[in-house]
């Protein structure tokens, strides 16, 4: 969830993580059936067609990287099972599309949005620390291994490189991110209890976020409804 990925126009937090969860959801559940790749389809081709096609187009050459890796490798692992195959991408399809409402979020909006929906302080605290902790991270590994190429270290594999030139830096490195945290909260007064709070900049529900999900869910319901309207497609009959 860097900074690079966030869209001009994001959608709205709740919308963005519902979503992700119902993919996911829904991919799993069609997997059997050509429905599934349909879904998953239709669901990278409405994220694109509501402000991520950006982040989409992006990370596709990584999606479709990361479907014939593994595909090719469960193909193998089933003795030339194409069924199988096609089910297991299906699958991986729903998790890395899932992915995307989330990478498309800002941490930030998400905690605005939990408190402006009343919830309890200290999850969204914590949720926004949690969600901010990957790309924290990375930035201070990657300082620490500049730090070790201005100092001639250029090989980790060394198990005494490895302890004295990275491990132990960076723990002191985030060391102290916890304390300059622990002391920004502090200053800002922030408490546990109910106590009323406002928002900078509030997070709303706009029409556009009614719209992505009401199409939404009317493509997750129509795939999940499809056998009923006899429009069921097993894997297996396509393959025959």
């Amino acid at each position: 969830m860097t900074g690079r990925f966030h869209p001009r126009r994001p959608l709205y937090p709740v919308v963005s993580v519902l979503a992700a969860l119902l993919t996911l959801i829904g991919a799993l559940a069609l997997a059997r059936s050509v429905w599934g790749s349909v879904f998953v389809g239709a669901v990278w081709l409405l994220l694109c067609l509501f402000g991520l096609a950006r982040l989409c187009l992006r990370t596709l050459p990584f999606l479709l990287a990361y479907l014939a890796g593994f595909g090719l490798l469960f193909y193998l692992a089933s003795g030339g099972n194409a069924v199988f195959t096609w089910q297991m991408v299906n699958r991986l399809a729903g998790v890395g599309v899932a992915v995307l409402p989330g990478l498309a979020m800002a941490p930030v909006r998400l905690t605005r949005c939990l408190t402006a929906l009343g919830c309890p302080r200290l999850p969204a605290l914590g949720m926004l620390i949690t969600t901010s902790f990957v790309p924290v991270l990375a930035g201070e590994i990657g300082r620490v291994r500049g730090a070790m190429r201005t100092r001639g270290v250029t090989t980790l594999w060394a198990p005494a490189a490895f302890y004295r030139a990275l491990l132990i830096p960076l723990l002191v490195r985030l060391v102290n991110l916890s304390d300059t945290l622990a002391l920004s909260v502090e200053t800002r007064c922030f408490v546990r209890d109910g106590s009323s709070c406002t928002v900078y900049r509030p997070v709303v529900l706009t029409g556009r976020d009614v719209g992505f999900s009401a199409i939404f869910l009317a493509v997750l319901a129509l795939a999940l409804c499809a056998p009923a309207l006899g429009l069921s497609a097993p894997i297996q009959e396509v393959l025959a």
